[in-house]
């Protein structure tokens, strides 16, 4: 990897100057310290292209196991404990073992399947702005679309998006220039999701959770298992906490 270098550069992840607009931030990163330590937060940060890709594969080395939020990784690392089974948090070979499953779900013909129905929306999110000279991207389309699509993968009816959203909105809110609160019981919570999970597996579909809960695969320790039945299970055990 490139060096460290001496410089002035500051980047910190809770200023909200820089990330109004981080890009001379970045530039300045990628030119003068690309390796960066910000003594203050106690973190390092890579901004070149080469030491980033090299980075993602050598887990051995920068491990996901503690997270890939900030703030959750500096509470795993003062020893609060993540929960198991989340891909986002996990190294090979668990992390290879779930993102295979993914890729078996998440395949190319079901998620074109989708192309028209997303289409559809859009056009009617932006129909009423026709005409008009602005709009606010992030507010009128942005906010809606991303939940929509997952109710469509999910199966999650409309008049239960907008809960779902906000809930999980809210545990990753933060205040301006401020780190976001960690909750124990809040890191990759399911329980906003075990009634549709328990719905769906009483009454399969053709959506992305009825895969889910009937997909087998093979685990760490070579048995197979039913990735429904494991999932219902870490549900249920969280609403009992």
């Amino acid at each position: 990897m490139t060096g460290t270098g001496k410089s002035d550069v500051y980047y910190d992840p809770y200023d909200v100057d820089i990330n109004a607009d981080p890009y001379p931030t970045f530039r300045r990163l990628r030119d003068d310290a690309p390796i960066y330590h910000n003594e203050r937060h106690d973190i390092w940060a890579l901004s070149r292209h080469a030491d980033v890709e090299r980075g993602l594969v050598d887990w051995q080395t920068l491990s996901n196991s503690r997270s890939d939020i900030l703030d959750i990784i500096k509470a795993a690392k003062a020893g609060m404990p993540l929960p198991t089974g989340v891909i986002l948090f996990e190294d090979p070979p668990l992390h290879t073992m779930h993102r295979s499953l993914m890729s078996r779900v998440f395949t190319p013909r079901r998620m074109n399947a989708l192309e028209g129905e997303v289409r559809d929306f859009c056009a009617k999110c932006l129909d009423p702005f026709v005409g008009g000279e602005t709009f606010d991207f992030s507010l009128d389309l942005g906010i809606e679309m991303p939940m929509k699509v997952i109710g469509m993968l999910l199966g999650i009816p409309d008049s239960a998006q907008p809960a779902v959203r906000d809930k999980a909105d809210a545990i990753l809110r933060t205040e301006p220039g401020k780190p976001m609160k960690v909750k124990q019981e809040e890191i990759a919570n399911g329980a906003m999701f075990a009634e549709y999970v328990d719905w769906r597996a009483k009454h399969p579909s053709d959506d992305l959770m009825t895969v889910l809960l009937n997909a087998e695969f093979e685990d760490e320790t070579g048995e197979l298992r039913a990735r429904g039945r494991r999932l219902l299970r870490s549900v249920r055990r969280r609403d009992q906490r």
